[in-house]
């Protein structure tokens, strides 16, 4: 009953939308049961989201898990599918369930499985577009399962079985980086962003901008497609690489809390986190704006981003804090709308992310609950390994930037059209695997 008291409690305190939970009797935390603890948080979290229909994301996981969020520590196969068609017309009759990404120090990483392969089979179970194979797919990556045998088709259309297993690593944020040098003399940077970590997302990112830097690179493209979000700060470091010199020292966005934080009424804050000798105005728009310190010697005017469904969070607030500042141009599909993040809050061994802050740009532009629509509407050519200029949305980000035209490149252009038609027909069970991933921005362990 505690724990139940304690997620209601810190949820009434710092919840952005604070005003639509009702008292502690008329809630009635207690009323919300569960078979563990951490089903009978959720439930009590769930309840509050209900009340505010601009809440999908407030969330409860354990701390164990938390902590991944900010240090990339994992445990799973190491990578995750969607499914596509290899159909170039319809009828769509030969749908398959390709690897949309592969992490590095994971078994399947390791193992050499890339992108662009699709599974034929788990445990001998052949694989279609259904139901049972969505249910098998989730147990499979989801849940209990430890190990499991999955027969690949390559992208050559040959066949290998693999049995990988759950593994314990560090997961990279950067799948790709590679330049490009156009023959009318520009250096590309193309980078495949695919999480906000923590530290280890910086590091990485250091690493790519000195090579960008290195060779030269006067234009990029950061593929966000399948970036959720997370962390403020990496999103920051990230924002500080990417924007021209002229941002130096200019707001990059406020973080907007509630009424009653920026009133300095926060007992249960000021006890966890150390915050009894904190100004009472520590939550106050003024003492919590972010400004642009200028990082790494690119000093670019122009910015492509590569976008999907699943661009989420951070991912969107980078999109957001660079636009007053340089051209910002989205290719692909709209992204998914997550203008607000959270900081964690430990409960015995659970963190509790209720939605706790709003951000806004320097233009006060904040509120895309809906996302952002592409400049240029491009499929995922999931079917194509990173870096490969025939894939769709790379394509046509390449030609914006070399001949200020989206281009249509034979097979590149038919092949996205047909993709990007039969992409929405496949949307409803793609998202009930890509769901199961965090999305999200968050503060890390820290309050500004």
């Amino acid at each position: 009953d505690k724990l139940k008291d304690s997620v209601y409690l810190y949820t009434k305190e710092v919840y952005l939308w604070h005003g639509v939970i009702p008292s502690y009797a008329q809630f009635n935390p207690r009323g919300y049961s569960g078979a563990t603890d951490l089903e009978s948080a959720t439930n009590v979290l769930n309840a509050i989201k209900a009340l505010q229909p601009l809440d999908r994301y407030s969330f409860v996981v354990s701390k164990e898990q938390s902590d991944g969020l900010q240090t990339g520590a994992s445990k799973d196969f190491g990578f995750l599918v969607q499914a596509a068609s290899a159909d170039y017309a319809y009828p769509i009759d030969s749908v398959y369930w390709y690897v949309n990404y592969v992490l590095k120090n994971s078994n399947a990483g390791l193992a050499g499985v890339k992108r662009g392969w699709y599974i034929s089979k788990i445990n001998g179970t052949a694989l279609g577009y259904n139901q049972n194979s969505v249910n098998l797919l989730n147990n499979t990556f989801f849940g209990t399962t430890s190990s499991a045998t999955f027969e690949f088709t390559k992208s050559d259309g040959t066949t290998t079985s693999m049995n990988l297993t759950t593994s314990s690593y560090v997961a990279n944020s950067v799948l790709f980086d590679t330049v490009y040098a156009s023959t009318t003399g520009q250096n590309i940077g193309y980078l495949v962003f695919h999480q906000f970590l923590g530290q280890p997302s910086r590091t990485e990112l250091a690493k790519s901008f000195a090579k960008f830097q290195a060779a030269g690179v006067n234009e990029l493209i950061v593929d966000l497609r399948l970036n959720h979000g997370g962390s403020t700060d990496t999103q920051d470091t990230l924002a500080n690489l990417i924007a021209p010199n002229s941002a130096n020292n200019q707001k990059m966005y406020t973080y907007i809390y509630n009424d009653s934080l920026q009133a300095g009424k926060f007992p249960l804050l000021k006890n966890k986190f150390g915050l009894a000798n904190a100004p009472s105005n520590i939550f106050a728009p003024a003492q919590n704006v972010v400004n642009f310190h200028k990082a790494g010697s690119l000093n670019l005017s122009r910015v492509v981003m590569i976008t999907s469904r699943e661009t989420a969070s951070a991912s969107e607030l980078l999109i957001n804090n660079l636009r007053p500042y340089m051209t910002v141009k989205l290719v692909g599909d709209t992204t998914y709308g997550k203008p607000v993040g959270f900081f964690p809050i430990d409960i015995y061994n659970l963190s509790i992310y209720p939605i706790s802050f709003k951000t806004v740009n320097s233009q006060n532009n904040g509120d895309y609950y809906t996302g952002f629509a592409p400049d240029k509407v491009q499929a995922d050519g999931v079917n194509k390994n990173w870096g490969d200029i025939n894939e769709p949305s790379l394509y046509s980000s390449l030609s914006y930037l070399i001949t200020g035209s989206y281009g249509r490149f034979a097979n590149a252009d038919a092949e996205g059209k047909r993709q990007l038609a039969i992409q929405k027909e496949f949307a409803p069970l793609n998202m009930k695997i890509s769901n199961n991933r965090f999305s999200g921005q968050f503060i890390e362990k820290k309050l500004r």
